[in-house]
């Protein structure tokens, strides 16, 4: 609970939810993030029975289970960046980041070894 807690973004969508029912796309407009994170936080906040969603109109609106929530978030401090845990899109994104650079100096490699192939075929 902590933990789920101690994520900024969460705290920020608990605080957005505190001004009333909202939709995904409402969430995320309103503090700067995109559908797939906001949705990603939603997921852990309805999983730990903070937040909860109903289908009005075709839309999924989230709201907060007990406000009681925002007395604690008031009085907690901000977890370290480096000690929050990363949504599993951006996770892909950094080892996506990490394998297409370690492919680029293969490349690399590669094209420096056919060079001196092609340059021992031609002194032949």
């Amino acid at each position: 609970m902590h933990k789920a807690l101690g994520s900024e973004v969460r705290q920020r969508i608990l605080l957005s939810l505190s001004k009333g029912d909202k939709y995904l796309s409402e969430i995320a407009n309103e503090i700067g993030l995109s559908p797939q994170t906001a949705d990603f936080h939603l997921g852990i906040l309805s999983d730990i029975g903070i937040v909860s969603s109903s289908w009005e109109g075709g839309k999924k609106y989230y709201h907060l289970r007990d406000k009681h929530i925002l007395e604690f978030l008031k009085g907690t401090k901000p977890i370290p960046p480096e000690f929050r845990p990363k949504p599993p899109h951006e996770i892909v994104l950094d080892a996506w980041k990490d394998l297409s650079a370690r492919l680029d100096t293969l490349e690399k490699k590669i094209d420096r070894l056919q060079a001196e192939v092609e340059k021992a075929n031609k002194k032949r």
